[in-house]
């Protein structure tokens, strides 16, 4: 769990601390106390929020590495793709449900009190749980709303990656009307916008637009992936023992219309890849002298890659084993060729 929450609650507490004095001028210096007990359980509810995504994804067995409370917004890193809508829908919608269900304990709680400093305080603390609850229920990414209205359009086309790009969009229109809002509320409601309004409204507006950026750019992305493949991505590779010269190396490459050369051991066996960028580093008279070994580099553990393997296997050996070339194996671990991630780079931006 990680805070970086002192910003927001510094801000919280001053605020509030302003409202008891103006509401309750006999406190003196006590209202400082009691606008830190309530960021406190105003934290403690946001907390709440977050561990209520964290313990739903853990229900469906999906990985949590992290729970932020941030500056503008908390967070809880999930890791890897929920499976079905329904999960996604789940997921998503209780962090909103449960500042709700608290929002509506702090109003039950302050019914409690007739007036005085703890009717005020959890009539805060419920009003501010009932923002948060309706205002990530809006249906735009990055809001909780917004994976919600993925999962329900994910549903309906049977495609994630339409629902992705349905909820970017939905957030980008959020941003939109945030950004329009302080004008609007001089054109609708005769209301005079102050400085703060333009700030938070360009605060939030900014947040909305990049987070859903971000997740239109990702979702474009992924559907590039089914269509990439290693079998057709992979370079034509020749064998050549450890004692080659790399002259040699490159006519046999020429001869064989290969790209890349891959050295085997006395076994037949590959163990190293010898790169362009290796080659082209030693002087074209030198070649004749020099071995491929001197140039080649080992080939590591989690470099090799399967012929049939697509878009989501190679993008998971890439995060999980980073190199420049990976040895490419058919069905029977025979070598098929290289893999390099110039040319996978390539591929995206080609299609």
């Amino acid at each position: 769990m990680r805070f970086t929450w002192l910003p927001v609650a510094m801000l919280l507490a001053i605020g509030f601390a302003t409202i008891i004095g103006q509401q309750f001028p006999d406190l003196g210096n006590w209202r400082y106390l009691a606008a830190f007990a309530f960021v406190v359980a105003f934290t403690v509810s946001i907390l709440v929020h977050e561990l209520a995504h964290a313990l739903m994804a853990l229900r469906f067995g999906i990985g949590v590495s992290e729970i932020n409370l941030g500056f503008f917004a908390a967070g809880t890193h999930i890791e890897g793709e929920r499976k079905s809508p329904f999960e996604e829908f789940a997921v998503s919608v209780v962090g909103p449900i449960a500042s709700l269900v608290v929002g509506g304990l702090a109003y039950l709680g302050s019914r409690a009190f007739d007036e005085g400093v703890g009717y005020v305080a959890l009539w805060e603390l419920g009003v501010a749980n009932l923002i948060v609850g309706v205002t990530n229920l809006l249906p735009g990414l990055p809001l909780d709303g917004g994976w919600v209205l993925r999962a329900l359009v994910w549903k309906l086309t049977g495609n994630m990656h339409t629902g992705t790009i349905v909820a970017a969009w939905g957030g980008r229109l959020l941003a939109i009307a945030v950004l329009a809002a302080p004008v609007l509320l001089e054109e609708i409601w005769g209301r005079q916008p102050s400085m703060i309004d333009f700030i938070i409204a360009l605060a939030v507006g900014f947040f909305l637009w990049m987070g859903s950026t971000a997740s239109l750019m990702q979702a474009r992305l992924k559907r590039k992936l089914p269509a990439l493949q290693v079998r057709t991505l992979a370079r034509r590779a020749i064998a050549v023992h450890s004692g080659t010269p790399i002259s040699e190396a490159v006519r046999l490459a020429a001869e064989g219309q290969a790209g890349a050369v891959v050295v085997i051991d006395g076994e037949g066996k590959p163990h190293a890849l010898v790169s362009e960028t290796a080659v082209a580093a030693v002087a074209p008279n030198q070649r004749p002298w020099t071995n491929v070994s001197e140039v080649a580099t080992r080939i590591g553990a989690g470099h090799i890659i399967g012929v049939n393997d697509t878009g989501e296997e190679i993008l998971k050996t890439i995060r999980e084993h980073p190199a420049s070339e990976y040895l490419v194996l058919d069905a029977t671990g025979s070598v098929y060729g290289v893999l390099t991630t110039a040319d996978i780079e390539r591929a995206f931006r080609g299609r």
